[in-house]
């Protein structure tokens, strides 16, 4: 079994797998690393996958708006209460029921010790408890008032208790169950196998899934191409006019995270402690350009961390223009007139659109004199560095990511003095994201994430690129594609009759 597991993904996708039922093949860049848990992390990947195996007890469609899943209803009692109803027709996949006491016994979960390596728990550090009012209702407590929670119960993740009593949650990780439309047949290294789950609620119209790994992009439409996948994720916009020639489409889905490239503030001798300099960088790189000759005009310049359709989005603030005049002058003012040699980690092949913008970047800041120097990393090294540090140079690719929330203020935490291995600190900010996070007033809670944003914004705390964009290649047999921002929704895709 080991030896199948790490047969490679140019192997891999040269061996198509028949059934006679209805199916649907998917080369993505990656699958969540801790393969089942859903506990994990609060990357991008797994958000994309788990919603094929797992319920939440909320959701946040393209629109921003927070709609029912697992939980049919919620109302806010006073500042610190919230009830929530469960719905009635929903079961896991080994029979285990849905109900109030479900969601007691996940919040009990997180309190315990094989939970504490798990980051996506410590995003629900709001909630003090968890009871049941009676079967299907159940009042969330949380330790100071949260105007958004039924917004982020959108990645609430319902397992089922006895299930993970037995298992352990790393046990998830082997044995995931869920009450989504998808159960999980086998996870290999490369590929994993779903089929449909006959007991959901979000009944699937495809009967299999074929989900392998394909960590390049032009892997990944050659795949698509051949026919061997059906949909391929992440591709680029100049992937487009190949793919039209052929019959085949790009699906673009709704951006719900800003790339930007970080400056590292707080490592002793950044070039980046002078708010100046950031300014700078900012002016030195043309993303209007960048977004309409590598992006395809799919896109427009970031005016700030955060997507449109966020809750907290400011239409009133504007990119940062191209002046490198203006980048010289403050680079100057800084005393850096000569510029300075910056080392610049970034992650490449995801697909060719981001590599070609990372070195444009590059040139474009060499035009202002500063020299960079474009060092490759992987992903997993990326998820290390953010969480523990020890970046080697003063700048890397990343992202301010809503999640499935799409609330602005969550990539805050990221991007704050409090995170566990901090790259940018500014007090003020980190005030009013403090403040924000504890009002009980929606309204109140906008206008301070505004303010957070703003700062963010002017303060130049990276260089804001443009919403990352999700493309997906669609070969002809796919009838049906409608993911939620960044969720990828199965159980709605449809496939032409062979």
């Amino acid at each position: 079994m080991k030896r199948i597991a790490l047969i490679s993904s140019a192997v891999l996708w040269l061996m198509p797998i028949a059934y006679a039922d209805s199916q649907l093949r998917i080369g993505m860049i990656a699958m969540p690393p801790a393969q089942g848990n859903p506990f994990y992390t609060t990357g991008t990947t797994p958000h994309m996958f788990y919603p094929a195996i797992y319920d939440t007890l909320t959701q946040v469609n393209e629109k921003g708006e927070v709609v029912p899943q697992l939980a049919t209803s919620w109302a806010r009692v006073d500042d610190l209460r919230w009830t929530f109803d469960i719905r009635t027709d929903a079961a896991f996949s080994n029979g285990e029921p849905i109900n109030a006491e479900t969601v007691v016994a996940i919040v009990a979960a997180f309190e315990r010790e094989d939970f504490i390596p798990f980051s996506l728990p410590r995003e629900f550090d709001f909630i003090a408890s968890a009871r049941a009012l009676d079967v299907d209702t159940v009042e969330i407590t949380t330790v100071a008032p949260h105007a958004l929670v039924p917004r982020y119960m959108s990645f609430f993740y319902m397992v089922p208790p006895q299930h993970l009593s037995d298992n352990g949650a790393a046990g998830l990780a082997s044995n995931p169950i869920g009450s989504g439309p998808y159960v999980v047949e086998e996870w290999l290294a490369e590929r994993v196998m779903l089929r449909a789950n006959p007991a959901s609620w979000r009944a699937p119209k495809i009967d299999h899934v074929e989900a392998l790994v394909l960590t390049q992009a032009t892997t990944r439409r050659q795949a698509l191409e051949s026919g061997r996948i059906d949909v391929a994720i992440n591709l680029g916009p100049d992937d487009e006019p190949r793919l039209s020639a052929q019959g085949l489409r790009l699906h673009p889905r709704n951006p719900v995270r800003i790339s930007v490239i970080a400056l590292n503030t707080e490592t002793e001798g950044t070039p980046f402690s002078d708010v100046r300099v950031r300014q700078a960088m900012n002016y030195a790189v043309d993303t209007h350009t960048i977004t309409a000759a590598l992006i395809g005009g799919y896109v427009e310049p970031a005016s700030q961390p955060t997507p449109a359709n966020a809750i907290g989005f400011d239409p009133t603030l504007q990119p940062y223009p191209y002046d490198s005049d203006k980048a010289r002058s403050l680079l100057a003012e800084a005393g850096m007139a000569d510029g300075f040699d910056v080392i610049f980690e970034v992650v490449t092949g995801a697909n060719s659109a981001t590599d070609a913008v990372m070195q444009q970047v590059a040139a474009d800041l060499a035009r202002v004199s500063i020299r960079v120097e474009v060092r490759p990393i992987l992903y997993s090294q990326v998820v290390s560095k953010m969480t523990k540090g020890g970046w080697d140079g003063h700048m890397f690719s990343v992202d301010f990511a809503t999640g499935p929330t799409m609330d602005g203020l969550r990539p805050f935490r990221l991007h704050s003095c409090t995170w566990s291995a901090p790259w940018y600190c500014d007090p003020v900010a980190e005030a009013l994201y403090q403040q924000a996070k504890v009002t009980v007033d929606e309204a109140t809670r906008i206008d301070l994430t505004r303010q957070v944003i703003k700062r963010y914004r002017d303060q130049a705390s990276s260089i804001l690129l443009f919403p990352l964009l999700g493309l997906d290649g669609l070969g002809p047999r796919v009838k049906t594609w409608t993911p939620v921002n960044d969720r990828l929704m199965l159980h709605e895709a449809e496939v032409f009759a062979e």
